[in-house]
C-alpha cells in the first residue's frame, strides 16, 4: 500500500470511529476537495510546510457546516438556527466578511494589498460594535483596560483593535498542522457544553473532521478564509461572552494564549527590528519548536503535526483539563494564574529553544 493511500485510510478510520458514517462521508469530502489544483500553496509556507498543501480548509469547513445545516433542516423535523437576535445577526454578517476576503486570498495571493485587508476587516468590526455596543465588556478585570472600557469610544477602539489582532494573529500561527485547528475544537467543544446550541455542535464536527486530515496527512492547512473565518468568530463569540458575564476574560484568555501572545511577541520583536509588523517572517515560537522535532524526526508531515498539537494541547488542552475537572468555575478570575504560567512557559521553552539553535 503506497504512503498516500496508508493516509486516506487512517483518516477514514479515525473520522469513522469519531463520528460514525457521517465522519467517513465528510473526510472524503476533504480528502476530495484537498486534492484539487486551485488554492495550492507554495512549498515552505511559514517555514513549516515542506509540500504543496491546499489552503482551502476554510472552504471545505464552511461547505461542510451549510450542508449539514442544510441537511438538519430538509431532512428531518428539526429545523436549526444560527440567528436568535440581531447580535447573532451581526455576528455572522461578520464572520461572512472575513471569510470571504479570506477566501478571496486563497484563491488569488496577494491579489488584495495587505492594507485593503485590514481595512475591510477594521471596518466590518467597527460597524459590529458600533451598531451593538452591548457586546463590549463593561470591564475584564485589569484595572487599566477597565478604565478604557467604562469610556464608550475608548471601548469601540479597544474592542475593535483586539477583534483586528486577534484574527491575524490565528492567522500567523496558521501551518503548524494541529495548532490552531486544535485550539478552534477545544474552543468549540467547550461552547457547546455551555450551551449546546446545534451550530456548535456542526462546528465542532466540522473542524475535528478537519482536524484529523491536516495532522495525518498535512494535506490541508485553515488558510486565510479558514484563520479569518474561526478567528473572527472566536474574537466576537469571547468579547460577547465576557460582555454577558458567561465567562471571565481571564478564562478566554486561557485558551486562546498562544495565538495572542506569540502575534505580541512578534509584533514587538518585528517594530523592534525596523521591520513591518504585519509582515509574516520564521521566527515564531512555532517555527523554532518545529526545527527542533525536525531534527529528530525523520517524517516532515510527523515533525509539522507534533509541533502543532503539542502546543495546541499544552495550552487550551491544559485549559480544557481544567475546565472538565471543575477545578475553577469559567466565570473566575483565577483563571489569571493560568494565564500567567502559560506567560511564563512560553518565555523559558523560547529561551531555551533559542539557546540550543533552533532559532535559526
Amino acid at each position: 500500500m503506497s504512503k498516500q493511500n496508508a493516509k486516506i485510510l487512517l483518516m477514514c478510520t479515525a473520522a469513522t470511529l469519531a463520528f460514525g458514517l457521517y465522519g467517513l462521508v465528510a473526510i472524503t469530502f476533504m480528502v476530495l476537495l484537498s486534492r484539487q489544483i486551485v488554492g495550492k500553496d507554495s512549498q515552505d509556507k511559514h517555514g513549516i510546510n515542506r509540500s504543496e498543501s491546499s489552503r482551502l480548509g476554510g472552504l471545505a469547513i464552511t461547505l461542510l457546516v451549510v450542508t449539514y445545516m442544510a441537511g438538519l433542516t430538509i431532512l428531518t423535523p428539526f429545523i436549526p438556527t444560527i440567528v436568535h437576535s440581531e447580535i447573532d445577526l451581526g455576528v455572522w454578517l461578520v464572520v461572512l466578511v472575513c471569510t470571504a476576503l479570506g477566501l478571496t486570498e486563497d484563491f488569488s495571493t496577494d491579489f488584495l494589498t495587505p492594507f485593503l485587508r485590514l481595512f475591510v476587516i477594521f471596518i466590518a468590526f467597527g460597524f459590529f460594535y458600533w451598531q451593538w455596543p452591548e457586546a463590549i465588556p463593561k470591564s475584564i478585570g485589569v484595572p487599566l483596560l477597565d478604565h478604557a472600557f467604562g469610556v464608550p469610544a475608548l471601548a469601540w477602539c479597544v474592542s475593535v483593535l483586539f477583534c483586528v489582532g486577534f484574527i491575524n494573529a490565528f492567522n500567523m500561527s496558521d501551518g503548524a498542522n494541529g495548532l490552531i485547528p486544535g485550539i478552534a475544537v477545544i474552543w468549540a467543544l467547550i461552547f457547546y457544553l455551555e450551551n449546546g446550541l446545534p451550530i456548535e455542535a456542526v462546528l465542532l464536527f466540522s473542524i475535528a473532521i478537519f482536524l484529523i486530515l491536516n495532522v495525518i496527512s498535512g494535506w490541508f492547512f485553515l488558510g486565510d478564509a479558514g484563520s479569518y473565518g474561526i478567528g473572527s468568530l472566536v474574537a466576537l463569540t469571547g468579547l460577547r461572552g465576557v460582555a454577558d458575564g458567561d465567562f471571565s476574560a481571564w478564562f478566554m484568555a486561557s485558551l486562546l494564549v498562544y495565538p495572542c501572545v506569540d502575534f505580541i511577541v512578534s509584533f514587538l520583536r518585528r517594530l523592534r527590528g525596523g521591520r513591518s509588523p504585519f509582515m509574516p517572517d520564521n521566527d515564531h515560537l512555532h517555527n523554532w519548536l518545529h526545527r527542533y522535532f525536525s531534527s529528530r524526526i525523520r517524517s516532515r508531515v510527523m515533525a509539522n503535526s507534533l509541533t502543532g498539537l503539542s502546543i495546541s494541547i499544552g495550552t487550551s488542552g491544559l485549559v480544557f483539563l481544567i475546565y472538565v475537572q471543575g477545578w475553577w468555575a469559567i466565570t473566575s478570575h483565577q483563571w489569571a494564574y493560568v494565564f500567567g504560567l502559560q506567560c511564563l512557559a512560553y518565555a523559558v521553552l523560547r529561551q531555551a529553544l533559542n539557546q540550543s539553535g533552533y532559532s535559526r
